[in-house]
Formats: structure tokens, sequence, C-alpha cells
């Protein structure tokens, strides 16, 4: 009887401690980046409207407002010429229009619907005017999660006929589902992941691609913690388009891809 009573008392303390250290995990890497946050922006606010946008009319708030969305369709469209200037594929992300597409010198290549869009509530408070400045475009992503492979890529001497084409053609990588997240320096992550909810491939190979999400994101946590120039938090978009269209987006994208989006 003493024996159970001992191992009674050991599991409480075990739980305690776990749930214990999952409170503290949570405040150092949630509540306190996002307060210190929310602290910065709102005091970015006040500084560049004064604070007398609340004693004003509601027809000129209006026409405030209206104002900053033409300056943010500017600043849109500024990031699109200046990446008509390179010779790489980027990543559109149309959230006004619901729509992502990928774009070579200003020319259309392949687009899709969104069917789901995520934004965490830092990036829905950020104002527009610091929202275009900061988190806009063009991105260039730094690192990457993804649970597909990009078609391995093979340059080599014209075959002699069909046989020796064949032979030296590579192996299709295995499809499985779709769910791709993109890092960028400026503390902002963007998710593309497919919109059916019913995997294609295993559950364990899902698993595993969210494993390495959480590694990246505890370690990204954890460095801000002791860099004062970084805010410690992560501003977070998600979108959701159909399987087929999230994988052919991400394999026709080149490394460290330039990113566009539009609020």
């Amino acid at each position: 009887m003493k024996n159970i009573n001992i191992s009674k008392k050991s599991i409480i303390v075990f739980i305690a401690i776990q749930v214990a250290i999952a409170l503290l995990a949570f405040i150092l890497f949630g509540l306190v980046p996002a307060h210190r946050e929310a602290g910065k922006i709102k005091a970015v606010a006040d500084l560049k409207s004064g604070g007398a946008n609340a004693e004003l009319p509601k027809e000129t708030l209006n026409l405030i407002e209206e104002v900053r969305r033409s300056e943010h369709h500017e600043a849109y469209l500024r990031s699109t010429l200046k990446l008509s200037r390179k010779d790489s594929i980027a990543l559109f992300i149309d959230l006004n229009d619901s729509i992502a597409f990928l774009s070579l010198k200003g020319v259309y290549l392949y687009q899709s619907k969104i069917s789901k869009i995520k934004i965490n509530k830092g990036l829905k408070k950020l104002p527009y005017f610091l929202r275009d400045s900061l988190y806009s475009g063009p991105l260039q992503v730094v690192e990457e999660v993804s649970s597909i492979e990009k078609f391995p890529i093979v340059v080599k001497k014209a075959p002699k006929d069909t046989t020796e084409a064949n032979q030296s053609a590579p192996s299709l990588p295995i499809q499985n589902d779709v769910f791709v997240m993109f890092s960028f320096s400026n503390n902002m992550v963007i998710e593309i992941d497919q919109e059916e909810e019913e995997l294609a491939g295993t559950r364990s190979a899902y698993r595993q691609y969210k494993r390495h999400y959480r590694r990246w994101f505890m370690s990204e946590s954890i460095s801000s913690l002791f860099d004062q120039e970084r805010s410690g938090y992560i501003y977070h978009i998600t979108i959701k388009l159909p399987r087929e269209d999230a994988r052919s987006i991400y394999r026709a994208l080149p490394l460290k891809p330039f990113v566009v989006v539009r609020y």
C-alpha cells in the first residue's frame, strides 16, 4: 500500500513539473514577445498619427483609411515593378483578392485560388505604413521547411537515342501531402498548406514536417530572447491552396525565392 502511495505522489509531481514547464514556455515564447511587440506597435502608431485620429470626425477617418489603402496598393505595385527586373520566378500572395500566383518579369505564369487565410493578431494590428515598409516585400526566403521535395535538376548532354534518354531520366520524388513553411529575416513566416483535410500520404510524414517546424520555431524563439534587435514575436500568415496547385507552385519556385504580399 505504501508503494502505491509513493507511485501516485511521483506521478503528481511529474505532472506538476510538466505543467510548470509548459506554462513557463508559454510566458517566455508567447506572452512576453507579444506584449513587447504590442507596445512597439502602439508607440509607432501614436507617433505616426500624432495621437489625434481619435478626435477626428468619422468622415475624415474614413478618408484617411482610404488614403492608407491606396498607399498600400502603391507599395504593392512598387514591389511588383522591382521584381520585374529580376530573372527568377517570384511568388505573389494577394490576400485582398485571395489568389496566389507565380510571376516572371511581370508575366503571370500560374495562378491558384486561396481557399483559407489565417493571419496572427500581431500582423493584423500593424498599421498600414508599418506593414508596407516591413512585410509587403519583396521578401527573400532565408529558410524553408517542406513536406515534399523539389524535382532534381540534372544538366547533361543530349542523349544519342530514346533508350539512353530513358536511362538517364531522374526518378520522380514521392508525391505526398503539401505543407511548406517560408521564413524571412524580419520575423515573418508564411505557410502554404494544402486545403484537403484528408492526407494523401502517411500521417508519420506529416508529423515529421510538424516536428521540423516546431524545432525551427523553438530555435528562433530562444535566439530572439538574447538578441535585443529582434522582437521575439513571429508574424505569421497561413494560406491554403488545392494540393496539386500548392505542389506546382512550390516546385516551380527557385531556392530562396522572393515573395510579395498584398494585404
